[in-house]
């Protein structure tokens, strides 16, 4: 379910595995843990006194529907943490989407035309960042890395890879030409 293996050709290595960083969401995991709490303490909290009795519904039902929200929140970012695995093997880029279904999508270091970096603010803070990924053949990103730790590393791997590759491809195409 988890497991990027099952995509590798029977030579190919994973040289890093990644997913998205809960760094990049800690102010929403925070926001939503707060809500998550005031709204356990006002829905069980009985009403002060008769004279307050309907005012005390209406809050213990906004904050049960607090409650609610902030318990699907919190599922729908672990979800996005979960449910994204990214991986760099040695021969091309690996990205796969989903628990339940999934959605898989790989390219060769040799295609890559364009690595795009986004750093928010936030994300400068915290260390992480998105990278883009554009191949050719078409003229829009195909693989998206989110919100992941140490972005510039990723990049640099990914550079390095790509350059690996295409010295690699030379010599054996100098090789070709000799013999």
């Amino acid at each position: 379910m988890f497991n990027l293996n099952k995509h590798l050709d029977s030579d190919e290595k994973i040289v890093k595995f990644f997913r998205p960083s809960r760094l990049a969401y800690l102010l929403q995991y925070l926001i939503h843990i707060i809500l998550l709490i005031l709204a356990i303490i006002f829905s069980f909290y009985n009403e002060p006194g008769s004279h307050l009795f309907i005012f005390w519904n209406f809050v213990n039902l906004i904050s049960k529907l607090v409650l609610v929200y902030s318990i699907i929140m919190l599922l729908r970012l672990e979800y996005r943490i979960w449910s994204r695995r990214y991986a760099l093997t040695n021969e091309r880029l690996m990205y796969s989407m989903g628990i339940f279904s999934e959605k898989f999508k790989s390219s060769s270091y040799k295609y890559i035309t364009d690595i795009a970096f986004h750093q928010t603010f936030w994300d400068k803070i915290m260390n992480t960042g998105t990278l883009t990924i554009n191949t050719a053949g078409t003229d829009r990103y195909e693989i998206r890395y989110r919100k992941i730790r140490n972005p510039l590393e990723i990049k640099k791997i990914i550079n390095d890879r790509q350059t690996h590759i295409v010295h690699h491809v030379k010599k054996t195409k100098k090789k070709s030409i000799i013999a």
